[in-house]
């Protein structure tokens, strides 16, 4: 079994992946900044010398690198720029200490959204978010060093997704809470389609990446798309509620559609998602 040091442990897709790690028998370090949960640790990845030395001591095989600051206002927060340095810090500790293979966690707002199908090797990057423009920087230079050095990386490029603990202003949390209340649930842009997965699906991609031998970027994308009304029209009929109905409107400059090609990670990694959305539905119900 692997000796696998995992970041961001404590967050939506970093629960998941650890539970599944740990399940399949494999040594786990999970960190994360309260350092709670299975096999945690307390660690501030923005002090180089704590990484370094825990580094030294655990000597993991596998480097799954889920966090980052997804915050309110993390769009355009500074500390992007403090990630991407100390996500670099975190790739050259972890080779130096015998790492042999990294995965890093991107996200599809690193893409040009007017192309709406995104493929990893032809949809430009280029995002008007700071937090997109950094993880893209982030994957770039990660990506050559790790060329240079001989170290095994790949990239997960993550879409929407849903489960158990996130966050309620978040829109299928919202969309529940709205329905139980008896609610509309209040959509700006109900007609917008967007591909999403459940985070249980997103961990066992990312793991499943892992534990492969691709190079590169891979979409954690379930290469399939829902409507916005569509997830409340779902939750509705699981609940026994009303189905809401909702006026086509005008969405202004918003993508009508973000779409990731799955081929990767269906057909090279191996992974299909395994969550329906009645599934992961009635999960939050």
């Amino acid at each position: 079994m692997a000796k696998v040091l995992v970041t961001g442990a404590t967050g939506l897709i970093g629960s998941y992946a650890v539970s599944q790690l740990i399940n399949a028998g494999h040594e786990v370090t999970a960190v994360s900044r309260s350092g709670k949960g299975p096999a945690g640790i307390p660690l501030n990845l923005h002090d180089p010398d704590s990484v370094n030395a825990l580094l030294k001591t655990q000597r993991p095989e596998y480097l799954l690198h889920l966090a980052w600051n997804v915050g309110k206002g993390y769009m355009t927060a500074p500390d992007n720029l403090d990630w991407v340095v100390s996500s670099l810090n975190l790739l050259k500790s972890f080779a130096e200490c015998g790492g042999k293979r990294a995965v890093f966690t991107g996200s599809c707002i690193e893409y040009d959204w007017d192309y709406g199908f995104m493929r990893e090797d032809f949809t430009p990057l280029k995002s008007e978010a700071l937090y997109g423009t950094a993880k893209a920087s982030l994957y770039r230079l990660a990506s050559s060093w790790a060329e240079h050095t001989g170290l095994s990386f790949a990239w997960g490029r993550v879409f929407f997704l849903y489960g158990k603990g996130e966050k309620p202003e978040r829109i299928v949390p919202f969309i529940i809470d709205a329905l139980k209340k008896g609610e509309k649930p209040a959509m700006k842009f109900p007609y917008i389609s967007r591909d999403y997965m459940h985070a249980s699906d997103v961990a066992g991609g990312m793991n499943a990446l892992m534990f492969s031998d691709f190079c590169g970027a891979v979409n954690m994308a379930s290469g399939e798309t829902v409507k916005l009304c569509g997830i409340a029209e779902k939750a509705a009929r699981l609940m026994g509620c009303p189905v809401p109905e909702y006026e086509h409107n005008d969405i202004g400059s918003m993508a009508p559609v973000v779409l990731g090609d799955s081929h990767r990670l269906n057909d090279i990694i191996g992974f299909r998602p395994r969550i329906s959305w009645d599934e992961g539905l009635k999960e939050l119900m």
